[in-house]
């Protein structure tokens, strides 16, 4: 007998399925994110300002808390007191009342912060993905809840000074999702990525005494197609200034997952 969805069902399911949604075991919701030709707002050494990006899967929200509890469960060599030192700092889950859960006053729905690459990385490693490029966390953060290129508009631009603090666009617990039904890329929290080492500033002369001095901060500038991106250059400003044992109280990340 062939079996039909309630018309009830269907209508609750209906913007989920069609932004391409789905929900691994674990508990995390992935989006579908197509690719295509993008006009980034960096100006990488390889590359124009037209920038191909290829098809991927993008978590819907930030790792929480509690399912990176839940990997220390599974995975307890990544627990705060079993990390090797190479692998953390002292700050590397030190809000944290245990070494593996985030105890009373952490909620356990918010992004997990206080985590280095390396244990970002293992996460994602755990999920059968990785953490996205540079260039794939800027090309979904470039919608908002209606436009999949949201770019051009000034007072989006403006709010975006705000990201990474408590101001952010997409702070709030029940912000919208953007129009890949992605949630909290503009919001209070920043996120690692995988190739973080590689953001480079163009013609960065610190420490070197050879008459271009004032190359060094706005030389930074120069690293970009746009700066007034802000969103954009607060992120890659502050991960190229990263070590990968480094932790954040508003650090956090997401993953990815490519397509075939």
């Amino acid at each position: 007998m062939k079996r039909t969805l309630p018309l009830a069902l269907i209508l609750v399911l209906a913007p989920a399925l069609a932004a391409g949604a789905r929900t691994d075991g674990d508990g995390n919701a992935w989006q579908a994110i197509p690719g295509g030709e993008f006009h980034s707002s960096v100006r990488f050494e390889d590359a124009t300002r037209i920038v191909p990006v290829a098809s991927y899967e993008l978590m819907a929200r930030p790792v929480s808390n509690a399912q990176f509890a839940a990997f220390l469960a599974r995975q307890p060599q990544w627990r705060r007191d079993r990390v090797p030192a190479v692998f953390a700092s002292p700050g590397y889950l030190g809000h944290w009342a245990q070494p593996d859960a985030p105890g009373a006053g952490i909620d356990a729905n918010a992004p997990v912060v206080h985590v280095n690459w390396y244990a970002a990385d293992a996460y994602c490693r755990e999920q059968g993905a990785r953490l996205p490029t540079f260039v794939e966390w800027e090309y979904a953060a470039a919608a908002d809840a209606t436009r999949r290129d949201a770019r051009s508009d000034p007072h989006r631009r403006m709010r975006l000074v705000n990201d990474g603090t408590a101001r952010a666009m997409d702070a709030a617990p029940d912000a919208p999702a953007n129009a890949y039904g992605v949630h909290g890329l503009h919001g209070s929290h920043w996120e690692w990525s995988a190739d973080f080492s590689s953001l480079l500033g163009d013609g960065d002369r610190r420490g070197q005494d050879d008459g271009e001095a004032g190359r060094y901060c706005g030389a930074t500038a120069l690293a970009f197609n746009d700066p007034g991106d802000y969103g954009v250059v607060k992120r890659f400003v502050l991960l190229s200034a990263l070590q990968p044992a480094a932790t954040l109280g508003n650090l956090g990340f997401r993953c990815a997952r490519s397509q075939p």
